[in-house]
């Protein structure tokens, strides 16, 4: 793992970690026969007479394919050919198997990881679960609910949230496979009976009621009931998950660019990196978990953490920051 060393951050800190994930090589690992993840869809991979890999899925109906060539001399390394709609930007890929995870990388002209498939053969759980339960990672926790006239915090849990001592089971509405940024309630005679949109915040969640117009979540239109949650367990940080779940970018969901950063900076907070800017010292400098090395010099980020910091920075470039 690389040294992350005391730079600007928001340069020089990037450009260590997008470099040092380009150079990790070895064995030469296996593709063909696998079946990869990109956050959405599940491509499969088959090698070709030629030696290339002719990756293909089917999303909605369509066949997504494209083509890995094998770069001579660097193992691992691939360049593209007939890109599909989701990797049009993508230039180059890099297969690596690391720390527990078996993923292929995608890079554009500039080497900035844009990217990733992840090898999900061995997941018991279908890829629309696997979707749904990463989502969910990015909600579960305790939070400060004050409409729902508790004094206690209400907890949201990967099959239920708890408010007043009542169960609240809900469903995520997915569509072809993906996470929409709705969730059902069942009836259960708390103020979430219903559908509603869930917005992830830097303080917590918000929540739209939703009015089911139409057929499909796309038909829908927000009602006149909002709710705000605030994170409320300090010990944890708001964005714990970041540091242990791998984000691809299409898990980022109604983040905003303000938010993505924080998100992105925890988890250099989370290893104690010490801030150059003034306001990422003051916002960390609040949560007691917060612990400032001595210096950067020695600060290593695991894998999982090095590429979620190149993920969310992606997410950052297609953002916007426009009141909700």
């Amino acid at each position: 793992m690389p040294t992350i060393k005391n730079e600007t951050y928001m340069k020089k800190l990037l450009s260590t970690i997008t470099l040092s994930l380009c150079a990790i090589g070895g064995m030469q690992a296996q593709i063909e026969g696998g079946s990869w993840y990109n956050g959405s869809i599940q491509y499969s991979a088959e090698k070709m007479g030629n030696g290339n890999f002719w990756m293909s899925a089917m999303d909605e109906g369509e066949e997504r394919t494209f083509t890995m060539m094998p770069v001579a001399g660097k193992p691992d390394t691939y360049r593209f050919t007939d890109s599909d709609y989701d990797y049009r930007d993508v230039t180059t890929a890099k297969h690596i198997k690391k720390e527990g995870l078996d993923i292929i990388a995608f890079y554009d002209d500039k080497k900035q990881l844009k990217s990733i498939l992840e090898n999900v053969a061995d997941y018991e759980e279908p890829y629309e679960q696997l979707t749904v339960s990463r989502w969910k990672e990015q909600l579960e926790g305790s939070y400060f609910f004050p409409e729902c006239g508790s004094s206690e915090d209400v907890v949201w849990g990967s099959k239920a949230i708890v408010l007043n001592h009542v169960v609240a089971p809900y469903e995520v509405v997915t569509f072809n496979g993906r996470v929409t940024g709705y969730i059902q309630v069942k009836e259960t005679g708390t103020i979430l009976d219903g559908t509603w949109e869930v917005v992830p915040t830097l303080e917590g969640i918000h929540l739209y009621e939703i009015n089911e117009n139409g057929d499909y979540f796309y038909e829908w239109e927000r009602g006149q009931v909002e709710y705000t949650l605030k994170e409320s367990n300090p010990r944890v940080g708001r964005f714990d998950f970041a540091t242990r779940t791998l984000l691809n970018p299409l898990f980022h969901h109604n983040y905003k660019k303000s938010t993505l950063r924080i998100m992105r900076n925890a988890i250099m907070a989370r290893n104690g990196y010490r801030f150059q800017s003034k306001d990422l010292q003051d916002y960390f400098g609040k949560e007691p978990w917060y612990k400032p090395a001595a210096s950067n010099d020695n600060i290593k980020l695991s894998f999982i953490e090095q590429l979620n910091v190149e993920l969310i920075k992606a997410a950052e470039e297609n953002a916007d920051d426009e009141d909700e």
